[in-house]
């Protein structure tokens, strides 16, 4: 019976995690999509290094360095301090959860994780799974508690 009730608590858990997963879109009028801040094993994470998203080679993802969205010089790009349109977290209702870039303007957490990538970036973008599992761990830690704002157009 124990195990019945440990599996049903692990199949929930998981169940919330598939559900919380935040889309990422960048871009002047954030028309691009970058895929989901979700755990590794979605198909389109940015944790996934074997996806679209999360693969450094990758012309939408985060960690392609030579991309416009990981390149630190680029004003779309979340590794630019200076971004005046780093990408955002969207949730379920297209509303703006935060802004995913390392920028001042950032918000403490989630700064303060982007400045950690920033410092390692080539190691994380090789392998951005066991940096999830190593730092980022409980990943709705950093978006859950955001305040909600600004709606955007539906995607």
């Amino acid at each position: 019976m124990r195990r019945i009730v440990a599996l049903g608590v692990v199949l929930l858990f998981a169940c919330s995690l598939f559900a919380q997963s935040y889309r990422i879109y960048g871009g002047k009028d954030y028309e691009d999509y970058l895929g989901k801040w979700a755990i590794p094993y979605d198909s389109e994470s940015i944790w996934n290094r074997h996806s679209t998203y999360g693969s450094k080679y990758g012309g939408k993802s985060i960690w392609n360095k030579y991309g416009p969205y990981g390149n630190p010089y680029n004003p779309y790009s979340p590794w630019n301090s200076y971004s005046s349109n780093p990408p955002v977290l969207v949730d379920k209702d297209n509303r703006i959860v935060c802004y995913l870039t390392c920028a001042i303007t950032a918000e403490p957490k989630m700064r303060e994780l982007m400045k950690s990538i920033l410092e390692q970036f080539d190691e994380v973008a090789d392998d951005p799974e066991q940096f999830f599992k190593e730092v980022v761990k409980d990943h709705h830690q950093y978006v859950r508690q955001l305040p909600q704002s600004i709606y955007i157009h539906d995607k």
